[in-house]
C-alpha cells in the first residue's frame, strides 16, 4: 500500500528529469492504476483504419444513397403522381404512364373527386344525406318531406313574448295532439292568457312538440332502415335456399340441369349486372321476342306442366304421323288403281281379225 505522505514533489523534479527516461520515470510515478475494463482495451487496440479506406466507403456509401434516391425520385416522377400533386390528391395505386394507366388514372381520380364532392356535401347539408340514405333503403319522397319540412318544424319556431296570436296557435295545436276538443282548448288558453301564463306554456309546448319531432324523425329513419335490413335478410335466405335447391337437385319441373352447368345457371338468375341491379335473366327476358315471352308466360299459366305438355305435343305428332301416313297411302292406292286402269286399256291395233273369223 502506498505512503500517503509520499506525495509528488515537484521541487524535486529537474529539467533533465523531464528528458529521455527521467519523463518516463516520472509518469509512471504519478500514473493512477487501470480499472479492469481499461485494461482490457489496452490489451486489445482497436484496429487501424487508413484514412483512404474511410473515404473510399463514405463515397461508395454517399452514392448508394444519392441512387436510392434517383430511383424514389423516378418512381414518384410519373405523369399520374404529378397530376395528383398538383389537385391534392393522394395516391393509393401506381399508374403507369401509358394510355391504359393513364385512363384508369382519371377514372379513379374522378370517382375519389366525385366521392369527395359528396362527401362535402353531406357535411355541408346533412338532411340530403338522411334523404338518400332513406330512398336507398326504400323510403317515400313524399313521406320523408313530410316528416323533415322546415316549414313546420317547431324548433325553427322564435316565440315573441309580445306575439299572443303564435303563442294560442301553438298551444292550439299542442293540445289538439294530445286529442282535446276545440272548446276545451279556447278556454284553457283563454285561462293562461288571463293568469299572464300564455308565453310560458306555450314555450314550453313549443319544445315539447319539437321534441316530439325529432324522435319521430329519427325513428322514421330507423324503422325503414330495419325494413330495408330485413328485405335483404330475407332475399339472402331466399337466395340460398335456390342454391342449395339447384345444388341437391338435378331435375326441376321435368327439366334436367347437368351438374357443371348448375353454377353458371345460378349466377344467370342471380347475379345482377345491370344498372338497376338486373340480372342476366332479366335482360335477355326483356330483350326476347314476343313469342318466346308468350310461351314462357304459357309455362306459368299451365303450371309449368311440362309433362302434359309434352303429351299433348307427342299425340298432336302421332295424329299428324298417321295422317300422313293415312295421306300417303291413299296416295299409293290411287297411283295403283291408275296404273291398273293403264294397263287395261284396249287398243285397235292389238285386234286380230282372224280370231274373230274363226
Amino acid at each position: 500500500m502506498q505512503d500517503p505522505n509520499n506525495k509528488l514533489d515537484l521541487d524535486a523534479i529537474s529539467f533533465d528529469d523531464m528528458l529521455g527516461d527521467g519523463l518516463q520515470s516520472v509518469q509512471e510515478e504519478v500514473a493512477e492504476p487501470q480499472t479492469e475494463q481499461e485494461e482490457v482495451l489496452a490489451e486489445e487496440p482497436l484496429e487501424e483504419v487508413e484514412p483512404e479506406d474511410y473515404e473510399i466507403q463514405a463515397v461508395e456509401e454517399e452514392a448508394v444513397e444519392e441512387e436510392t434516391l434517383e430511383e424514389v425520385e423516378e418512381i414518384n416522377s410519373t405523369v399520374a403522381n404529378e397530376i395528383a400533386d398538383t389537385l391534392g390528391f393522394e395516391l393509393e395505386n401506381e399508374y403507369a404512364d401509358t394510355v391504359e394507366g393513364l385512363t384508369e388514372f382519371v377514372r379513379d381520380l374522378s370517382q375519389d373527386a366525385a366521392e369527395d364532392q359528396i362527401s362535402n356535401l353531406f357535411e355541408q347539408y346533412p338532411e340530403v344525406q338522411k334523404h338518400l340514405d332513406y330512398l336507398m333503403s326504400g323510403g317515400n319522397s313524399e313521406t320523408f318531406f313530410e316528416a323533415f319540412n322546415p316549414q313546420t318544424d317547431f324548433n325553427n319556431i322564435e316565440l315573441a313574448e309580445n306575439d299572443v296570436q303564435m303563442q294560442r296557435a301553438v298551444l292550439s295545436q299542442y293540445f289538439a295532439a294530445k286529442g282535446h276538443d276545440q272548446e276545451f282548448i279556447q278556454e284553457i288558453i283563454d285561462t293562461y292568457e288571463d293568469n299572464g301564463k300564455l308565453y310560458n306554456k306555450s314555450t314550453q309546448a313549443k319544445n315539447e312538440i319539437g321534441e316530439a319531432q325529432e324522435q319521430y324523425k329519427e325513428q322514421l329513419l330507423q324503422d325503414q332502415e330495419a325494413v330495408y335490413q330485413q328485405e335483404l335478410e330475407e332475399n339472402e335466405q331466399f337466395w340460398d335456399s335456390v342454391a342449395t335447391t339447384i345444388e341437391s337437385g338435378n331435375e326441376f319441373a321435368g327439366v334436367r340441369i347437368p351438374d357443371k352447368q348448375k353454377g353458371k345457371f345460378f349466377d344467370y338468375i342471380s347475379e345482377p349486372i345491370g344498372p338497376n341491379g338486373e340480372t342476366q335473366r332479366d335482360l335477355d327476358y326483356e330483350e326476347s321476342d314476343i313469342d318466346v315471352k308468350l310461351a314462357m308466360d304459357y309455362l306459368m299459366y299451365n303450371g309449368f306442366n311440362l309433362s302434359n305438355i309434352i303429351d299433348t305435343k307427342a299425340k298432336t305428332k302421332s295424329a299428324e304421323s298417321l295422317r300422313n301416313r293415312i295421306v300417303s297411302n291413299q296416295e299409293r292406292v290411287k297411283s295403283a288403281r291408275k296404273t291398273q286402269r293403264q294397263t287395261n286399256t284396249f287398243d285397235p291395233e292389238d285386234l286380230d281379225i282372224n280370231a274373230l273369223l274363226k
